[in-house]
């Protein structure tokens, strides 16, 4: 099994937040996670961390200052955009985020909260 080592989560909410920190703690292929409330202050954090860049991104879509969506906008614009998998994590049954998402370059995979072991093997999949 292929070790994920430093994997970021970009989650508003407290509540999922804990549950997906919980879950990459208990799964034995993700190593570190660093989390993060909104997509500016993940774009901010890739551009200060371009030594220590995560193995994969875990995104939700609905959040304050700046959603998934935006996000995946500006991160397109980055350099290292190509070599981090992305994977959308969200409360979202939205038929139109399902298929933006798939059809989005950067996004490996779309996942329903919340996460569990099962669902980390799945991502494991996309990666």
């Amino acid at each position: 099994m292929r070790n994920i080592e430093l994997v970021l989560v970009v989650e508003d909410d407290p509540i999922s937040s804990y549950v997906i920190n919980l879950a990459l703690r208990q799964h034995e292929a993700f190593l570190e996670c660093v989390e993060l409330r909104n997509g500016q202050v993940a774009i901010d954090h890739l551009t200060e961390n371009g030594e220590n860049l995560p193995n994969l991104i875990l995104l939700d879509i609905n959040m304050p200052v700046m959603d998934g969506w935006d996000f995946l906008e500006k991160f397109s614009e980055m350099s290292v955009s190509k070599d981090i998998p992305v994977v959308m994590l969200t409360s979202s049954i939205n038929p139109d985020d399902i298929e933006k998402a798939k059809s989005h370059k950067l996004v490996k995979g779309f996942l329903s909260k919340p996460l569990n072991k099962d669902k980390l093997d799945e991502v494991l999949t996309f990666i």
